[in-house]
């Protein structure tokens, strides 16, 4: 692909027969290479950079450049997709402009999430105009296959601000969440654990708590699940704030921040912390120890699920029997 870029940036006028297969291989593109590929797709297409026939022009200028690009655009709007990468932020503004059809593949989500958090504030916006007219428009698939990475994203790109908040209509939308919830259930590697943080944010993921819980193949997110289920809350992160250490001599530390929300239309089986007890993870046995710490008075055989615990092969799930016992219940 790279070196299909490379051939065309003498010859712009040309794209025209290539392009198709030139975007078809950028859409083959895992959405986590969106910042490198930026980069990497601009300098080998010489985007924004004169053509040896600009140079042999006479009265070339950067401006030529600039209309041209755009030029093409207007004759097919699919250059668009290209342009996305631009190094001028009006050719990127008005890339972004021109498209009226939805991403079709999770790199191109990715890379409309990339302009979300471009230095220019232009940029940002039509790109925050271009995924409202398309939001309803985005395959699930696409939706769902680039939703961990940009979740993830979200605190670490400094940039955007409340543009970050439209890439929550399409990661919540009923079409998207079951798509994910069933790649969170059937993966075995991965920072799973953390992408379940980050969609706990919807209310629409608590349906698939329970599933999550009993059959998700990593104990981390079985743990996860359980543990919301179990206290009845929801707990994600929001972002880094200050904590003062010590205001006289302004030392202070970054922390995390948490929001947290209340378990919406899930009725808690009754046997549900005797599943978690039994689960072969002790990652699970011990969030079903702690939960039970948190709740004890929802728990009505405390004391059975107690004993169950002290005689786990787990010291650490051990040590909060102990505590439990050595607790008073509060009535």
């Amino acid at each position: 692909m790279i070196a299909k870029l490379s051939a065309l940036a003498s010859t712009r006028e040309s794209w025209d027969d290539e392009l198709p297969g030139i975007l078809d291989e950028l859409s083959a593109l895992p959405p986590q290479l969106v910042v490198l590929a930026s980069r990497e797709i601009a300098l080998a297409a010489h985007l924004g950079r004169p053509t040896l026939m600009d140079r042999l022009l006479a009265g070339f200028s950067s401006e030529r450049v600039y209309v041209r690009d755009l030029s093409m655009m207007g004759r097919t709007p699919n250059y668009a997709w290209i342009f996305l990468f631009h190094p001028n932020g009006h050719v990127r503004e008005a890339a972004l402009d021109t498209l009226q059809t939805p991403p079709l593949s999770a790199f191109f989500l990715a890379a409309v999430a990339w302009r979300l958090n471009d230095w220019a504030e232009p940029v940002r916006r039509a790109a925050a105009g271009y995924l409202e007219r398309v939001q309803r428009q985005i395959a699930p698939d696409v939706a769902a296959s680039s939703a961990p990475y940009l979740l993830d994203r979200r605190h670490s790109w400094g940039r955007w601000g409340s543009e970050a908040d439209l890439l929550d209509d399409v990661f919540s939308r009923s079409d998207v969440l079951p798509i994910v919830a069933g790649f969170l259930q059937r993966t075995a590697n991965g920072s799973l654990a953390k992408y379940l943080r980050l969609l706990a944010r919807y209310p629409a993921i608590d349906q698939y708590l329970p599933a999550l819980a009993t059959s998700a193949i990593q104990p981390r997110v079985r743990a996860i699940a359980y543990r919301c289920l179990l206290t009845g809350s929801v707990t994600w992160f929001t972002g880094y704030g200050w904590e003062w250490i010590d205001k006289v001599y302004g030392i202070r530390k970054r922390v995390p921040k948490f929001d947290h929300r209340p378990l919406q239309g899930i009725a808690r089986p009754p046997d549900l912390f005797w599943q978690a007890a039994r689960d072969a993870s002790v990652i699970v046995r011990r969030a079903a120890a702690d939960a039970l710490i948190a709740s004890r008075a929802a728990v009505p055989d405390e004391d059975r699920l107690i004993a169950h615990f002290e005689q786990d092969k787990n010291p650490s799930v051990r040590s909060r029997a102990d505590f439990l016992r050595r607790r008073p219940r509060l009535s």
